[in-house]
């Protein structure tokens, strides 16, 4: 089964999502199905994770709403988690939180890779262990969109009001100047169900009678005015306007500021002109180049690898984000194509294009089915490249 976004939401549809619920609702799914995320995640695994890991903080985090918990309560003065003391905290009532699970666990790993392929973003996992009848936050809102996904256990949710409406990250909650509003649903989560709830939004849970596991999986997405900023970064390296100083005296009382104004008015005249393509791609670079490699495996696909075959059937890793880009040659070098891909950039002979395209295409193939060119040998070292570079792996 493919754990990816339509398997999170569905039945839902990733079209009816994205038309109805995304940064507009919250949404609840549920299914009558326990075992529906079992394979994500376990009390197994966070037992394990916290007791044989060596985390620290603030990979762990210890919290309860009713009371305040420091580091210095379930920490050493190094930063390391003291198990023992956390559990005992646990068992007294308060939520163990395990933040980015995802770069310990390759199943989280690749849950998140799935999910970031269709948000073009990136996606983080906070994990909340919380006892019964306990709660490990006050009502709030949070800065990003989250899906939450009940593994073990029931918790009781409450939905307020949207102080603020898709916040930026500085307009973080505030306790005490943010009003939660009245309380405008409620609902229990088992496991096997799921809401999605948009930044802004405010709420809180209670688990019920019974341990509570969950994972909040955490879009951490761009917005237009990140995009608005980029622009005009981008525009004040290429033009001086830009960087010109604010008109001397305009803190003094009763300052004129019509010829400001003007220049200002100048400027946003150039900034509507200004091109869209290049600062996406500059968002596009970014994000790929930082996407580090989640290649779980790789030693033993490269022991396999000896045992390449014409009938050897392979496919590209699962949801690998990457461009394609033709490099001419200069001065008499030949043309290349490029494939910008976890952080790495590989370079190729133009010629390879085809081949390269097909085998990082998501079909399962053999060295047969890659089209162009190449011959057999040609074809089987263009393969182990991209086995030893971890974009590609035999299909078992």
């Amino acid at each position: 089964m493919t754990r990816d976004f339509d398997w999170t939401i569905a039945p839902v549809s990733s079209e009816a999502f994205f038309r109805d619920s995304f940064e507009k609702k919250h949404l609840v799914i549920r299914r009558d199905d326990p075992g529906y995320y079992a394979d994500l995640l376990s009390l197994a695994d966070i037992d394990w994770a916290l007791t044989t890991l060596g985390l620290s903080v603030p990979e762990v985090n210890v919290t309860r709403a009713d009371a305040e918990i420091t580091a210095a309560d379930f920490a050493y003065g190094n930063g390391f988690v003291d198990p023992v003391a956390a559990t005992r905290l646990f068992a007294d009532g308060a939520t163990i939180i395990l933040s980015n699970l995802q770069e310990r666990l390759p199943k989280l790993a690749d849950f998140c890779r799935a999910l970031e392929k269709v948000f073009s973003a990136r996606v983080q996992t906070n994990i909340y262990l919380t006892p019964a009848h306990s709660q490990g936050f006050k009502a709030h809102y949070d800065g990003h969109d989250v899906l939450v996904l009940q593994i073990e256990g029931t918790k009781e949710w409450r939905i307020y009001d949207t102080p603020v409406a898709l916040p930026l990250a500085d307009q973080g909650f505030d306790p005490h100047d943010v009003p939660i509003g009245d309380e405008t649903d409620r609902f229990v989560l088992g496991p096997g169900d799921m809401v999605y709830v948009p930044r802004g939004l405010t709420h809180d849970a209670v688990s019920t009678d019974q341990t509570s596991l969950h994972i909040t999986t955490g879009l951490m997405t761009r917005s237009w005015a990140d995009l608005m900023v980029e622009v005009v970064r981008m525009l004040a390296h290429d033009d001086v306007a830009f960087r010109e100083a604010l008109p001397p005296g305009f803190t003094d009382e009763g300052y004129d500021s019509r010829a400001a104004q003007a220049r200002f008015d100048a400027l946003q005249k150039k900034l509507a002109a200004a091109d869209l393509g290049p600062v996406l791609d500059a968002f596009r670079d970014d994000f790929i180049d930082t996407r580090l490699p989640r290649v779980h495996g790789q030693m033993q696909e490269l022991v396999k690898m000896a045992g390449l075959s014409p009938a050897s059937r392979l496919v590209a890793r699962p949801n690998l984000i990457y461009r394609l880009m033709d490099v001419p040659g200069k001065d008499g070098a030949e043309d290349m194509v490029a494939v910008s891909c976890q952080g790495a950039v590989l370079s190729l002979p133009a010629y390879a294009k085809g081949p390269l395209a097909h085998a990082l295409s998501g079909q399962v193939f053999t060295l047969a089915d890659l089209p162009g060119d190449l011959d057999e040998e040609g074809r089987a070292v263009l393969i182990r490249r991209l086995l030893r570079e971890g974009l590609v792996m035999f299909s078992d």
